[in-house]
């Protein structure tokens, strides 16, 4: 194999583990990205604003980071779910997570953002980062659509994503889908939200956009 074709082996690979963690090579990528994307997951945190004994979820967590910041906003009486794609990453939440689940604070699901196993209206806020561009047209609109519903009326979601200029330089943007953010923006306020904020998260190229719907 030549060099050219490896390495596009390797971040097609890369790629796919992005999209969807499993195995060792799974687990070292979502660490990765705790440490990669830290600040556009405590940005997504922040715009959420959960208050103590809140109930809210983060769909797509990956290495969890979200979570810890999450459970850090609502305290001792909120409850936060995660809600992942990844049997590789759920199983090691619960390791890392052990305490907070224990205590009931903290609920992990496995399953899509269009099949979210709760009632409907019972949260206070939502946040998804890093997850849109595996998600094709018509499912991101049933998913958008199905988080409308188990969020209260005036509740909250925030969505994470990086700007098309920076996705399209990625060496490993083989299956990400490129949206401009009027674009996004245009998804939530079909799915019935009202688009509150549009901010970015660091000043460069790499900077993400982060968008806030109100139910």
């Amino acid at each position: 194999m030549r060099i050219g074709e490896a390495k596009a082996a390797l971040m097609a690979g890369f790629a796919r583990q992005l999209a969807l963690p499993s195995g060792a090579t799974g687990l070292a990528v979502t660490q990765l990205l705790n440490v990669a994307n830290r600040k556009l997951m405590d940005g997504a945190a922040a715009a959420l604003a959960a208050r103590p004994g809140d109930m809210v979820a983060d769909i797509g967590f990956g290495g969890g980071h979200g979570l810890r910041a999450l459970l850090e906003q609502v305290g001792p009486t909120g409850t936060v779910y995660g809600i992942d794609l990844s049997p590789t990453v759920i199983a090691q939440a619960r390791k890392v997570f052990h305490k907070p689940i224990g205590e009931g604070r903290l609920k992990l699901h496995h399953g899509p953002m269009d099949e979210l196993p709760l009632p409907d209206a019972c949260l206070a806020g939502v946040t998804t980062v890093n997850t849109v561009y595996y998600i094709e047209d018509e499912p991101l609109a049933a998913s958008l659509e199905e988080v409308a519903r188990v969020l209260k009326s005036g509740g909250r979601l925030v969505l994470g994503a990086a700007d098309p200029a920076y996705q399209a330089g990625l060496p490993f943007r083989d299956g990400m889908i490129s949206r401009a953010p009027q674009e996004i923006s245009q998804f939530l306020e079909e799915a019935g939200f009202t688009v509150t904020d549009h901010r970015r998260i660091g000043e460069d190229d790499r900077a993400f956009h982060v968008y806030m719907g109100t139910r």
